[in-house]
């Protein structure tokens, strides 16, 4: 069964039938949008509805990518907890959604194109076609019989549907399934000798390196084969390392801990209980300035919190600041040393 890509025509926008909207009119709208994002994954339903809106006037493109971008800087969490709620404010502020209109409406540099969607939501074209997202990116794919992919940083995926099996070869990287389920056609994900396969579950597969895979399932059962040798069926909540030669690790996670595990999904990394040099290796995926722990003592320090992707800096400064620690910024390197 092929696959269809779900793109935005880049014809000559219908011109709108009800009085043209103002700037301030759009950027609330963009705004708008960017929340209901923020909530979850949009339905095929709102996707449409999302690109028929910004077909609909040139202006709209350029307001969502800048409500996008606030929205991205505006997600630094520091708080804890498992809904990443920040700490309560002591006075009153302007909700998020005005913050993002207002923000929106002052930035001068606008990115146009169909881009901006793409990276949000995408839906595989066609059989075999191989699709990736460059580092620090988090991308959605809606695959045509109802399963969807989230590819986190540096992934690269082939999905390959056909009548009797649906198959994804994930190639590097790190991706959640939601799979739709169908008896008839197992779903199958390959990492080199490893497989995943499920018929409807959710379950995300990290791959590390040439031979090593990392499986978390969060709803339903999967089944970790090696060289098609079945080496364990897997129940939600619980987490299955293995590489090429190794006994499988099996660690049973509390709901709190797939929820940390899976905050990627929403531009954030979940540090709890991670080494200092563990959390810098992390962020080294998703950004390209450097962050050095200059004391070997101190790498296997332990630290808590939960930070935006996009902001390796900030979780440098909180992580010395909280460990009782310096850090010091030149150039495209952070120096993490005892003061």
């Amino acid at each position: 069964m092929p696959l269809h890509l779900i793109a935005m025509s880049q014809s000559k926008p219908t011109e709108p039938t009800e009085p043209r909207a103002t700037a301030a009119d759009i950027d609330q709208e963009a705004a708008d949008w960017v929340a209901r994002q923020d909530r979850g994954p949009l339905s095929d339903e709102d996707q449409a509805e999302l690109e028929r809106w910004a077909a609909s006037d040139a202006r709209r493109a350029g307001a969502y990518a800048r409500a996008l971008a606030v929205n991205l800087h505006l997600d630094r969490v520091v708080a804890l907890g498992d809904d990443f709620a920040a700490a309560p404010p002591t006075v009153e502020t302007p909700s998020r959604r005005k913050v993002l209109a207002a923000a929106a409406s002052a930035v001068f540099a606008v990115t146009t194109g169909l881009g901006i969607f793409a990276a949000n939501r995408r839906s595989a074209s066609s059989i075999g076609r191989s699709i990736a997202t460059p580092k620090g990116a988090v991308r959605q794919l809606a695959l045509q019989e109802g399963s969807h992919i989230t590819l986190n940083t540096l992934t690269q995926i082939t999905p390959a549907m056909s009548e009797s099996l649906r198959r994804v070869d994930l190639l590097t990287g790190e991706a959640l399934f939601d799979v739709a389920k169908d008896p008839t056609r197992p779903f199958i994900v390959y990492a080199g000798d490893m497989s995943v396969r499920a018929v409807g579950t959710s379950f995300s597969v990290r791959r590390i390196g040439e031979d090593e895979i990392r499986v978390l399932v969060t709803e339903g059962v999967v089944e970790v084969a090696r060289n098609d040798e079945i080496l364990g069926r897997v129940h939600a909540g619980i987490a299955f390392s293995v590489n090429a030669t190794s006994t499988p690790v099996i660690t049973n996670l509390a709901p709190s801990q797939v929820h940390g595990a899976l905050a990627w999904r929403q531009g954030r990394l979940d540090l709890e209980g991670m080494t200092l040099a563990d959390a810098v290796a992390e962020f080294s995926r998703y950004s390209d300035l450097k962050i050095e722990v200059s004391d070997p003592s101190i790498a296997n320090l332990h630290i808590t919190g939960v930070y935006a992707t996009n902001d390796p800096a900030g979780f440098a400064e909180n992580a010395a600041l909280s460990l009782g620690l310096s850090s010091v910024r030149k150039g495209n390197v952070v120096t993490i040393s005892r003061n």
